[in-house]
């Protein structure tokens, strides 16, 4: 390999010792098991949730991989950054949930109205302080939407069970932020 990388030009070469200087640690390996473990954590979680949920168990894997994201969104490389995420992750979700309970509930199911819900989600959520996760507000509108759509339950239970789900997925994301800083061999060289 070390004679097909020098007939690349100088900045791909450069990236790819960056990059082999980066899998050189410990860090690359132990983290990547770790989010996996608490990826696969939550999945379960939400999966199990969802088949004692009153009218998911049909649909358990989405909720389950609801959950299984949320954890991607809320852990992070330290306690302190995981648990601002996590409160950004929860009033999001919140926001998202009281968005797409107002336009089940007073506004036809039509795109037209759909669309002044997103762009009404993303206003609140600047005005709230949450324009960073204005993104993630509107995706928990519209999966309750989506899903209040596919079934015919009161949306309140949709809500409720997505709500759920990414409690489960921040609470998992959560504790892992904070058993993630003492893990062993985090940024040490290999011997």
């Amino acid at each position: 390999m070390p004679g097909r990388v020098s007939m690349l030009p100088e900045t791909a070469r450069r990236k790819v010792h960056e990059t082999e200087q980066r899998l050189d640690h410990w860090d690359a390996y132990i983290r990547s098991v770790y989010v996996t473990i608490l990826v696969i954590m939550a999945y379960l979680l939400g999966y199990e949730f969802d088949l004692i949920g009153p009218i998911h168990g049909g649909v358990a894997v989405v909720g389950a991989l609801w959950a299984a994201a949320t954890v991607l969104s809320v852990y992070k490389d330290d306690r302190v950054a995981t648990r601002e995420s996590f409160f950004s992750t929860m009033g999001s979700t919140f926001l998202g949930v009281a968005v797409a309970l107002v336009y089940l509930f007073w506004f036809p199911p039509h795109m037209w109205g759909l669309a002044l819900m997103i762009i009404l989600a993303m206003l609140i959520s600047q005005a709230v302080g949450l324009a960073d996760r204005g993104r993630q507000v509107v995706s928990a509108l519209l999966i309750i939407v989506i899903f209040s759509h596919l079934n015919a339950a009161n949306p309140w239970i949709n809500a409720a069970m997505r709500t759920a789900e990414v409690l489960i997925g921040a609470g998992v994301g959560l504790l892992g932020g904070y058993f993630g800083e003492k893990l062993p061999g985090l940024d040490k060289r290999k011997p």
